[in-house]
């Protein structure tokens, strides 16, 4: 069961929502730990004593220089007056001037020169350059060894087996290039320098980082109410047991959508396919005459590195005149229901007279066209698709299909031993499916990635239930916050805008993939409303106004703080109190869900992410788990939908594994040309409507349709009908883009150097601390040897007051779309202390642009709480799913004066 709010801090009156958290705890785990490329403790506390110094001194001498400047114009006529040495001091201190301007070291002869002893601020400065040359003398001295012995970490590393089966799955040069560093034994040769960069990257991916996409992590479920247990570090036996970690290897099912339109596109085996007329296809009568109107997609072809089908949509129109209209009745009788091709040929010969060749060319440009399309013997979402057609492959006549029937062969025999098969053999039989499947799509070099693993951990985060408690109770506080700063909620405004300019207020529209066109113009709308763009403000009804004004408010407030100066501000209750009262009642009675990605820091959870929830970052796993864990997702996801409508999953997948999910509903939406595993809708047969709380989709019954979309896709990334559905779903989003944008703004503006705080709220670290950087800080100057650039960044580092660890990525200085956010290059970790980390940061960033944003790595991995055994902590995060819905007030359970609930209870059970 779900927990409600009653049992977490009650809302203020007012606010008529509550919330439920969702019925597990999930814990992302690195199953490597945490290793530090940086020499040892001792190193490592010297060098920072080093850059202490360095900077100290710099900053000294930057306080001295305007008064010493002014301090040597003075004295510069009076130095060595009515002495034979005049001129040389003038010149000596004419060139000391020179130097402090410039900011650099004094001639040598300087630190013994006499006026040295006559100007007190000279004389403090020369010391300071003296106690810097030893600094960074010593500094400079360290750099070579410290070099080869992170370079002994990075080969320790490269040697653990761990390491070389998950590099396996990344790509064969990173492969090579970490088994070619585990079997040097003396310095690494150019082509291992030259390959340090990637290395290094993996390295902290590997041992800090947390992915659901490959053995980087593993992933735990616990029951909520049954988190916690004792802390492993504090086991009387020595820190607990070990991981037990389950490996499940899939194949990619990208590949065998692929193969499927070149078996398609192959004259032998295309008549063996099954094909229908599409779902995108409509009849339309104007006073031209009749057309059939056809909206087709244009699937992008295999490139190399692809994870999910890309593709394009078009309109194509055919006249229904003279033999096409003929032609057109017969497929609508022929071809409704998927049939062979070979014998719709047949039944089009039979129906129009004409000989089998003839038909079969008509049939060529229908399929041209999109008219027709191929139909899969399974849907992908079955656990048999990749077996049914496998299946279909053999039966069909060709060398195309023998080249998919042998893909499909061979990734049997790769797969059957995958989990327990080392680096080498692992790389072995990938390189081996790479080949077989860019034979069978046609493409050579397209099939980079072939399998996919998802991992299962024995035991995750220790998270106590007091400590969810209270994060949950935090949260539901600052859901007002979060409601006025929920891009999806603008972005679903501006669809309701577009809407009403074409259906109006109360209007419906039977054609969801006719509007679902029109529906792209919501995404400028939206950028321009959240820009305040007057144009736009001025068509927005009063509803979204509120909204508007309350994230205007709610998005002051951050920057506020984000301007306050200091290490950590927190958000000011009143202030979420003042948003919600701005936002309208509309806002308090949608029904939202969020999943709340977090690390723990003794008590607190620092907020990694905020993402849409209703069990999307469950269902990925579900599948490997056992059914009562399913189930009891399916019934947290049925109560959160009203009452009176019919919960229907949609199971997009796209090619994309992360999108495969166990059915949460009993009815499954029908998406266009794709085999579905349960009844349900087809979304063609939905009707929206514009209410007073926004659009819904309704049936042909009237009865509401209440969509779940699980798929770990952006929306907006989907075919145009699916992301309408997916739209209406209202799954939150939320950038934080007003605070970056502001701080690229004061960093390349204002040539702003602090920090911003860390904000907080209660036992919520909502955001870590954030530095503007340009890029051209980590590449070494003309001349400047990497000992040098180690020390520069460090100085420059020490400052700005940067801690010694962070994650770098780009500084955007514009709002960013879901769409564009999603496909936004992966922060990069940065440890200022390594050599090895400074010496290969410009080419490990390059890719993220001349202005970044460095934000402090809290908490530390030695700080996580989970531990296996003698090996140390683990990076470890946390998610839980917290869902706001109506609350249940005493009237609306009846009374004389009761005039019906304004706010229905949530169901224990409902149909779907």
């Amino acid at each position: 069961m779900s927990t409600p709010s009653s049992e977490l801090a009650q809302a203020p009156a007012g606010r008529s929502f509550e919330v439920v958290e969702g019925p597990y705890l999930v814990s992302r785990v690195n199953p490597h730990p945490h290793r530090w490329l940086r020499p040892g403790d001792a190193v490592t506390a010297v060098d920072g004593e080093l850059v202490a110094t360095l900077a100290r001194e710099e900053h000294e001498r930057e306080r001295l220089r305007e008064r010493l400047l002014d301090e040597l114009h003075r004295a510069a006529p009076e130095l060595g007056s009515g002495t034979p040495h005049q001129d040389a001091y003038r010149r000596e201190a004419l060139a000391a001037k020179r130097a402090v301007f410039n900011r650099r070291p004094p001639r040598e002869s300087l630190y013994s020169h006499p006026i040295t002893r006559e100007l007190a601020l000279l004389r403090r400065w020369v010391a300071s350059w003296r106690a810097t040359g030893a600094a960074a003398d010593r500094m400079d001295a360290a750099h070579g060894d410290s070099l080869r012995e992170e370079r002994a970490v990075l080969a320790a590393w490269a040697r653990d087996p761990g390491v070389d089966r998950a590099t396996a799955l990344s790509s064969p040069d990173l492969h090579r290039a970490v088994a070619a560093r585990a079997a040097a034994t003396g310095e690494p040769d150019k082509r291992m320098r030259k390959a340090e960069a990637s290395l290094v990257r993996y390295f902290s991916r590997s041992t800090l980082k947390v992915s659901p996409y490959s053995l980087h992590t593993g992933v735990h479920f616990a029951p909520l109410e049954e988190t916690g247990g004792p802390d492993p570090r504090e086991d009387a036996g020595g820190g607990g047991e070990p991981f037990r970690l389950t490996s499940h290897a899939e194949l990619r099912r990208l590949l065998p959508r692929q193969a499927a339109r070149a078996l398609a596109a192959d004259p032998e085996a295309r008549m063996g396919l099954e094909w229908v007329l599409t779902g995108g296809a409509r009849r339309e009568t104007d006073d031209r005459g009749e057309r059939l109107v056809v909206r087709r997609r244009r699937w992008a072809p295999p490139s190399p590195g692809l994870r999910a089908e890309a593709f394009g949509e078009e309109e194509v129109r055919i006249p229904l005149t003279g033999s096409w209209g003929r032609l057109v009745a017969v497929l609508e009788r022929q071809a409704a229901a998927p049939v062979r091709l070979d014998g719709l040929r047949d039944a089009v010969a039979a129906d129009l007279g004409c000989g089998a060749e003839r038909a079969l060319g008509v049939l060529d440009q229908l399929i041209g066209a999109g008219v027709l399309v191929p139909w899969s013997p399974a849907a992908e979402q079955s656990p048999d698709f990749t077996r049914r057609w496998h299946r279909l492959a053999r039966s069909l006549p060709g060398e195309a299909a023998a080249r998919v029937a042998t893909a499909f062969e061979d990734t049997e025999k790769v797969l059957s031993g995958f989990a327990e098969t080392d680096g080498a053999g692992r790389a072995e039989g990938v390189l081996r499916l790479q080949r077989l499947w860019s034979a069978a799509v046609g493409v050579p070099g397209s099939a980079t990635s072939p399998v996919v693993e998802d991992c299962l951990v024995s035991r995750g985060v220790p998270a106590g239930r007091s400590r969810t408690r209270r994060w949950s109770a935090d949260l539901g506080r600052l859901m007002p916050l979060l409601f006025a700063l929920d891009d999806q909620r603008v972005l679903s405004g501006a669809l309701e805008q577009v809407f009403v300019s074409r259906y109006g207020r109360g209007g419906r529209c039977p054609d969801l993939e006719g509007f679902a066109q029109h529906a792209r113009a919501a995404f400028p709308l939206t950028q321009a409303l959240m820009g305040g763009e007057p144009a736009a403000l001025a068509g927005a009804d009063e509803d979204l106004l509120r909204v508007l004004a309350a994230r205007r408010r709610a998005v002051d407030h951050l920057v506020e703080l984000g301007r306050s100066g200091g290490e950590h501000a927190e958000v000011d209750p009143e202030a979420v109190d003042e948003v919600a009262a701005m936002l309208p009642d509309r806002e308090f009675a949608a029904r939202r869900s969020f999943a709340v990605f977090g690390q723990m820091a003794d008590d607190e959870l620092v907020v990694n992410h905020l993402y849409g929830g209703r069990a999307r970052y469950f269902s990925r796993f579900l599948g490997q788990l056992p059914p009562d864990v399913r189930e009891r997702v399916a019934e947290h996801v049925r109560r959160l939908g009203p009452e009176d409508a019919d919960t229907v999953h949609m199971r997009s997948a796209l090619g994309f594994n992360a999108n495969l999910s166990p059915a949460l509903a009993e009815e499954e939406l029908a998406l266009r040309d794709e085999p579905t595993l349960l009844p349900g809708p087809a979304a063609r047969d939905l009707t929206l409507v514009h209410t007073p709380l926004g659009l819904r989709l309704v049936r042909g019954d009237g009865r509401e349709v209440d969509p779940v979309y699980t798929g770990f896709l952006v929306p907006h990334a989907l075919p145009y009908d699916e992301m309408l559905v997916a739209m209406v779903a209202d799954s939150p989003f939320f950038s934080f883009g007003d605070l970056t944008i502001d701080l690229h703004e004061r960093w390349t503006a204002q040539g702003f150097e602090g920090g911003t705080p860390r904000i907080g709220f209660g036992s919520l670290t909502l955001f870590r601390r954030r530095w503007g950087l340009d890029a051209s800080v980590f590449t070494a100057r003309p001349g400047e040897s990497p000992a040098e650039l180690h020390r520069r960044v460090n100085v420059q580092r020490a400052r700005r007051d940067l801690p010694d660890e962070v994650f770098v990525r780009p500084l955007q200085g514009a709002r960013l779309g879901p769409l564009e956010r999603a496909m936004a290059p992966k922060p990069q970790h940065v440890d200022f202390l390594s050599r090895l980390h400074t010496g290969t940061a410009a080419k490990r960033l390059a890719h993220l642009g001349p202005t970044l944003m460095a934000e402090e790595l809290r908490p530390h991995p030695q700080e996580h709480p989970v531990t296996n055994g003698p090996s140390g902590t683990h990076a470890g995060e946390v998610f839980l799913e917290l869902s706001t819905v109506p609350r249940v007030r005493p009237a609306d359970h009846g009374g004389a004066d009761d005039p019906g609930p304004s706010n229905p209870p949530i169901p224990q059970a409902k149909r779907g």
